[in-house]
């Protein structure tokens, strides 16, 4: 006799962004460590552990550290996107700003895999707009900086409204990763102009802090996004019928 059980199936995700971040800052530690190896392997010119080295460095594209940053903001545009399903059905006044939210976190995992903004950046210095010198070596700054204005002044009656815990983290959160993502980029970019890459102590440093602080600016991220999730939502289950 077939028996057949049509009771439908739910998955129940169980949240918890204490854990979440635990895990997170985990895995940025050992690829920072990893990534001191591989650098360190380079300055003693060891051919042997260069190549592997290639794989962890983090100021190289394309590697493991790559990957995480992509999976790193695909996992805070999920959770985001998981915000604006639950506003959406609790009738919430910004379930556009979460939604928009969410695609932008989808671009910058893209924009993490692809460096669209070294293209840009590479495509505006041709133009020749400012002097690209300097704080400036790494054009893509410009461009950058606009846009973040602009979402910050389009989004600041959004953060507004936001309970005080999930206002300052993600103040935190975008501070920490800005911070690093642009403002020690653009002294990294001096150094490396002046003195090049390849026996530059000080670029690795800068470079190597740098990517620390987007790191830790988007695991912040998640767990804020995670953390007012949990706060304002009951349950939380995906269902469907076998």
């Amino acid at each position: 006799m077939d028996l057949q059980n049509n009771t439908p199936s739910t998955l129940k995700l169980v949240l918890e962004p204490k854990r979440c971040l635990q895990c997170l800052l985990a895995i940025i530690l050992t690829l920072h460590a990893l990534s001191a190896i591989a650098i360190w392997a380079d300055f003693a010119d060891l051919p042997y552990l260069e190549e592997i080295g290639e794989f962890f460095d983090v100021g190289l594209e394309k590697n493991i550290p790559t990957m995480y940053s992509v999976l790193a903001w695909s996992l805070a545009a999920f959770a985001t996107g998981l915000v604006a399903h639950s506003e959406a059905i609790r009738g919430g006044a910004f379930v556009g700003r979460w939604r928009a939210l969410a695609l932008i976190f989808l671009f910058l995992a893209f924009d993490e895999g692809t460096t669209i903004h070294e293209h840009i950046g590479s495509y505006l210095k041709d133009w020749e707009l400012l002097p690209a010198t300097g704080l400036l070596h790494f054009f893509w700054v410009v461009p950058y900086s606009f846009l973040v204005i602009l979402l910050a002044s389009l989004y600041a009656p959004f953060l507004d409204a936001l309970p005080t815990r999930t206002k300052l983290g993600f103040i935190l959160s975008g501070t920490v990763f800005i911070g690093g993502a642009m403002g020690v980029e653009m002294f990294s970019a001096s150094v490396y102009e002046t003195k090049g890459e390849g026996h530059s102590v000080l670029y690795h440093v800068l470079y190597s802090i740098e990517e620390f602080m987007e790191m830790l600016g988007v695991a912040l991220l998640i767990f804020f996004v995670l953390d007012y999730l949990k706060t304002h939502t009951r349950g939380l289950s995906v269902s469907w019928q076998r």
